[in-house]
């Protein structure tokens, strides 16, 4: 063995042994700072960016229950604006049905369905949740899509027509009446029959005529119109083919007919015998037509009203079923996103977690290594003042 004082080869080893040591140490201890095995690209350059790109999910995925939790909470509050209004509706029934009756006062009835009309409006529109309002389709907003996945597929949610007006108790009157046709075998309209409506007020004086003209060849209507006059004459034209064997059936007919009053504000119903009811709001009708045989004109029925609920209740329980069906939607679209979440991170902790116990055996024996190291180190270095001993 050379003896010289320039160069120490075994304090050189030592030390390189010793700042190794040392290095694994100071990664230990980050790993027991962080809890992690993989913190950065220097650690495992692959796994780390495998570890950032699930990290990226896990906050996407966060993202899409925070956005399906607030579609539950819309949901959520335009159902429990349904289930009020369903309420209202059957308390609604109660009164309409007492209506019916004879001996009691209609006009407190009436004022007392007015409240619970107006109660109604005021349940619809404050149905909102943060500018949403699924229960009026009339409002500012179109329904509502909640993002559903990492794909970027969304769950569309359509507004329902829970408004007064779509529930067809808008107006509701307990004392009006309705006129119907009834139509037979023998019915057989021709070109210029017509059909007259006149709106009476409520002392039966005459309000406004409307004239629904049947006219299938293109000429000038007979019917003649005088709208400035004290009770106004309106003339529709209803357009049919007559054509022999293959034009409108009476039933096409009474359907064009249908649509045509439709368009000018009553409230037209076609039953299934063929009988067809006309209604204004409650007003009374007075009705007659000019076609020769096969109808039957009955006028100042019994009002519609409960009928009017009986339809609502089917509506507001359809827009239930609907929006019920929503929340499970949302609910179990909630779910699995949670669980999906929950597997990202336990394979992201798999990937990138730090194994503790693991971590302190390993401190342990480097904190072992790192003492021996420095006491190799001090006889490496002494090692040098032993050449002193050559020259006494």
């Amino acid at each position: 063995m050379a003896f010289s004082v320039n160069t120490n080869s075994n304090a050189m080893a030592a030390l390189r042994s010793l700042s190794a040591t040392q290095n694994n140490i100071t990664s230990i201890q980050a790993q027991i700072q962080s809890g992690l095995k993989i913190g950065g690209a220097t650690d495992d350059p692959s796994t780390f960016v495998i570890s950032q790109g699930m990290r990226g999910d896990i906050g996407s995925l966060k993202a899409v229950q925070e956005g399906l939790n607030f579609g539950q909470a819309t949901v959520g509050m335009a159902l429990a604006a349904a289930t009020q209004i369903s309420d209202q509706l059957t308390d609604l029934q109660a009164k309409v049905t007492q209506a019916e009756n004879e001996g009691l006062d209609t006009a407190v009835l009436q004022s007392e369905a007015d409240e619970m009309v107006s109660q109604i409006a005021g349940i619809v529109s404050s149905a909102e949740f943060n500018g949403i309002n699924l229960l009026d389709n009339g409002g500012t907003t179109s329904g509502l899509n909640v993002l559903s996945g990492l794909s970027g597929s969304t769950l569309s949610i359509a507004e329902q027509n829970a408004t007064t007006t779509g529930l067809g108790i808008a107006g509701l009157d307990l004392t009006g009446s309705y006129a119907r046709i009834e139509t037979s075998d023998a019915f057989n309209p021709a070109e210029s029959n017509t059909f007259t409506i006149t709106i009476q007020d409520g002392a039966n004086a005459d309000v406004e005529t409307h004239i629904f003209e049947l006219t299938g060849d293109g000429n000038a209507l007979t019917s003649a119109p005088d709208e400035s006059n004290a009770v106004p004459v309106y003339v529709h034209a209803v357009d049919v083919d007559f054509t022999a064997n293959t034009g409108d059936s009476g039933q096409a007919i009474i359907g064009k007919l249908a649509d045509v009053m439709r368009e000018e504000g009553f409230t037209v119903t076609i039953n299934e015998d063929g009988s067809f009811d006309i209604s204004n709001g409650g007003q009374e009708l007075n009705v007659a037509t000019t076609v020769a045989a096969g109808t039957t004109i009955n006028i100042d029925q019994a009002g519609t009203a409960l009928a009017d609920i009986d339809a609502a209740k089917t509506s507001i329980g359809t827009i239930m079923t609907t929006l019920g069906t929503y929340a499970n939607r949302l609910e179990s679209q909630a779910e699995f996103t949670q669980i999906l979440t929950d597997k990202l991170e336990e394979g992201l902790g798999i990937l990138v977690d730090a194994n503790l116990a693991e971590v302190s055996a390993k401190l342990q024996s480097e904190q072992t290594k790192e003492q021996l190291g420095i006491q190799s180190l001090s006889i490496a270095n002494a090692a040098s003042q032993s050449i002193l001993g050559l020259f006494r």
